[in-house]
C-alpha cells in the first residue's frame, strides 16, 4: 500500500470517527464534560415531556442524579405565646425554602436545606390622641375640659398635620421570626415492588426562633404648686413602652427518611425528620418611658413645653439553656412541566414540642416572663419549582 493510499485511508477514519461523536452529541445529548456529577440536562430545560419515554422507564431510571434545586414559596402558621390569653390561635405569614444537593451515581449523596420567615408581626394597634388633640368646647376655660366641663372634642387626626398629636400604642399579640439550615447524608434504596423508592438520611440541623413582646401604656397626669389648697399649673402625659425580645439558638441532631413514588408526569414524595438537640437561649428587656409635658390651659395643636423626655428608661438582659424535640413533616407533590422542572405543591409542618422561650412584658397582666419551655407549631402550604428533583 502506497504512502498516498495509507494517508487517505487514515483522513476517512479519521472523519467517521468525528462524525459520529457529533451525531452521538446531538442525538442523544453527549457532553464530555458532564461527569462526574453534572445531570446531563442536555441543556435542555424547557423541553417538552416524552410521556411514553417516561413511562418504559423503571423507577430507579427516573429516579434522577446529579445536581438538584428547588424553590418553595411558603405561607406559614406560627402558634400564639402561652403568654397569650388566645394560646391556641395561630397567626400566618410568608416565608421561602431552598433545597439543593445531588445524588451520586452509587445511589449515595447530600441534601442541604435553607428556610427563613419573617413574621407574623400580629398587633392590637390603638391610636391614642395626645392631649392637646384636644379642644374644649369653649375652647379653653379652666384647664382640659373647659370650666362648664364640656367633654373634649376631638380635632381630625387623620391629616399629616396632626399626626404628631396621636401615640399608636401597640400590643403584641404574636411577633415572631425563624430560620434554618440543614445537611443531611441521604442513601438511596432499591425500589419497593411497586415502583415507591426509600431514602434514608441523618443530618445536622441549626434553627433560630427569635420572638418579640411589646406593650405600651399611656397615662395622664396634672402638675400642681406648692399652694394650699394646691393649684393645677400643667399637665403631662407619658407612654411607657415595654419591649422584649427572645432569641432560642437550637443545634440539632436528626434523622430521617424520603419516599417517593413516580405516577406518569406525577412525583409523590413524603419527607419525615425527627430531630433534638441543645437550645441556647437569650432575653432582653427594655423599659422606655416618654413624659411630655404642657401648659395650663392645653391649646389644641400647640406644642409641649417639654416633648419626649426619656428619664427613667432601663435595660437589662437574662439567658438560660433548654433541650428540645421535635419533628419536621412535608407531604408533596410535582407535576413535570418540561424535561427537566417541575412544579409542586405540598403541605408541612415543622413541631417543637418544648425548649422554646417565647417573653412577655411586665406589663401584661397575668403573663410569664419566665415561661422558658413553651413549643413551636407551624403548620403551612408550600408551593414552587424543581430542577432534577
Amino acid at each position: 500500500m502506497s504512502v498516498l493510499q495509507r494517508t487517505i485511508r487514515m483522513f476517512v477514519l479519521a472523519a467517521a470517527a468525528v462524525t459520529s461523536q457529533i451525531g452521538y452529541s446531538q442525538d442523544n445529548g453527549y457532553h464530555p464534560f458532564s461527569e462526574p456529577m453534572e445531570f446531563d440536562p442536555d441543556w435542555q430545560f424547557f423541553a417538552p415531556v416524552q410521556l411514553q419515554d417516561m413511562q418504559d422507564l423503571t423507577a430507579r431510571q427516573r429516579a434522577n442524579t446529579g445536581y438538584f434545586a428547588t424553590y418553595d414559596r411558603m405561607y406559614v402558621g406560627l402558634n400564639r405565646s402561652d403568654t397569650e390569653a388566645a394560646s391556641h390561635t395561630i397567626d400566618f405569614t410568608w416565608g421561602n425554602r431552598f433545597d439543593f444537593g445531588w445524588m451520586k451515581s452509587d445511589e449515595s449523596g447530600w441534601l442541604f436545606s435553607a428556610s427563613n420567615i419573617s413574621g407574623p408581626n400580629a398587633y392590637n394597634i390603638l391610636p391614642q390622641q395626645r392631649l392637646n388633640q384636644f379642644v374644649s368646647a369653649d375652647n379653653g376655660g379652666d384647664g382640659p375640659g373647659g370650666a362648664d366641663g364640656n367633654p373634649f372634642i376631638p380635632v381630625a387626626f387623620r391629616n399629616d398635620q396632626d399626626n404628631e398629636r396621636i401615640y399608636y400604642l401597640h400590643d403584641s399579640l404574636n411577633v415572631g421570626s425563624f430560620a434554618s439550615f440543614e445537611a443531611n447524608k441521604v442513601w438511596r434504596m432499591e425500589p419497593y415492588r411497586y415502583g415507591g423508592i426509600l431514602e434514608p438520611m441523618v443530618g445536622l440541623r441549626y434553627a433560630f426562633f427569635g420572638d418579640g413582646a411589646h406593650n405600651d401604656t399611656y397615662s395622664t397626669f396634672s402638675i400642681v404648686d406648692g399652694a394650699v389648697p394646691p393649684a393645677i399649673i400643667g399637665n403631662g402625659e407619658s407612654i411607657l413602652r415595654d419591649h422584649v425580645d427572645t432569641d432560642n439558638h437550637m443545634l440539632l441532631g436528626q434523622v430521617g427518611f424520603r419516599y417517593t413514588k413516580f405516577i406518569n408526569r406525577w412525583t409523590l414524595s413524603n419527607d419525615m425528620k425527627f430531630f433534638g438537640g441543645h437550645v441556647y437561649q437569650n432575653q432582653s428587656t427594655s423599659r422606655t418611658v416618654v413624659t411630655s409635658t404642657y401648659p395650663n390651659p392645653i391649646v389644641v395643636g400647640d406644642a409641649p413645653s417639654s416633648d419626649g423626655d426619656t428619664t427613667g428608661s432601663t435595660f437589662s438582659g437574662r439567658r438560660d439553656d433548654a433541650s428540645t424535640i421535635g419533628f419536621d413533616l412535608r407531604v408533596e407533590g410535582s407535576y413535570k412541566a418540561t424535561k427537566h422542572l417541575d412544579v409542586r405543591g405540598g403541605f408541612g409542618l415543622l413541631y417543637f414540642g418544648r425548649g422554646i422561650w417565647r417573653g412577655a412584658t411586665v406589663t401584661e397582666q397575668g403573663a410569664n416572663q419566665f415561661s422558658q419551655n413553651q413549643n413551636l407549631i407551624m403548620p403551612g402550604f408550600t408551593f414552587g419549582v424543581a430542577l432534577n428533583r
